[in-house]
């Protein structure tokens, strides 16, 4: 397995990313687009390290990047919002189907948490073959205001003792949102639904003890996407602790099913 960063233009700014490649690699082979969550990097999201290293052992290219406000990428998380956040992945998805070593007929997605959300935005694409969402939004709109601004003070307050709340990642800048980005969740969960109703190939997993997002959104994206489909819901919390393996394995299973076709 080999890492080659790469950047590349999203909405006027200039992103980082990597390609993790097999080391024999016999091109074009079908490849995985990672997102990782909002308080999260391209490299400290949960399950992302071990989804990638598990996809690149089965032949996959995988790619990962750090989206505007997050790691390497210009901006602080509160200059996120969501329209900037869903054109980074468009044009992901772009730049990795130009690439000549990825078969751009075969793209997987992978996304936690809000990188979840974002996959289930993304319109039925003939080169997207296969989808994977951990712990997906798809209440945002109607629970946000209450649900983030109770997360930004659990969050101060777990800092102030040096922790930090289940699957929260190193984000740049103060935890907070600006106006611009309840703003920009307008109609959002809308817009999932109508979305999922059009999507298929998904595997959905989702966390039972989970504080940030609870499995019921989960289950909204099993009820309403189409066949083929499949959810599994892990007994710990937003970080997948304790459930790594599991979450890994049927991931890997479910990109290799239908990636190889």
């Amino acid at each position: 397995m080999r890492i080659e960063k790469t950047t590349f233009q999203s909405a006027g700014f200039k992103l980082t990313g990597e390609f993790v490649l097999p080391n024999r690699l016999e091109a074009p082979l079908p490849a995985v687009i990672l997102l990782h969550g909002l308080t999260n990097s391209k490299n400290d999201c949960p399950l992302i390290n071990e989804t990638s290293e598990a996809l690149v052992k089965n032949g996959l290219i995988v790619f990962r990047f750090d989206q505007y406000g997050s790691g390497e990428s210009p901006g602080e998380m509160q200059d996120k919002t969501i329209t900037m956040l869903e054109q980074n992945l468009k044009d992901a998805i772009e730049f990795v189907a130009k690439d000549k070593r990825v078969d751009k007929n075969k793209i997987g997605l992978w996304g936690r948490s809000l990188g979840g959300t974002l996959v289930c935005l993304i319109p039925n694409d003939k080169r997207i073959k296969a989808r994977v969402v951990a712990s997906p939004g798809t209440m945002f709109e109607s629970t946000a205001n209450k649900k983030l601004e109770e997360l930004k003070r659990k969050e101060i307050e777990l800092e102030k003792v040096g922790k930090k709340l289940p699957g929260t990642g190193n984000y740049k800048g103060p935890f907070d949102f600006k106006p611009e980005f309840y703003k920009s969740m307008n109609g959002l969960d809308e817009r999932v639904f109508n979305n999922l109703r059009n999507l298929n190939t998904i595997l959905i997993l989702g966390t039972a003890l989970d504080q940030k997002v609870t499995p019921e959104n989960a289950c909204i994206v099993m009820n309403e996407a189409k066949e083929p489909k499949r959810i599994w819901i892990y007994m710990t919390d937003h970080d997948y602790a304790g459930f790594e393996k599991e979450a890994v394995e049927e991931t890997a299973k479910w990109f290799k099913q239908y990636l190889f076709q």
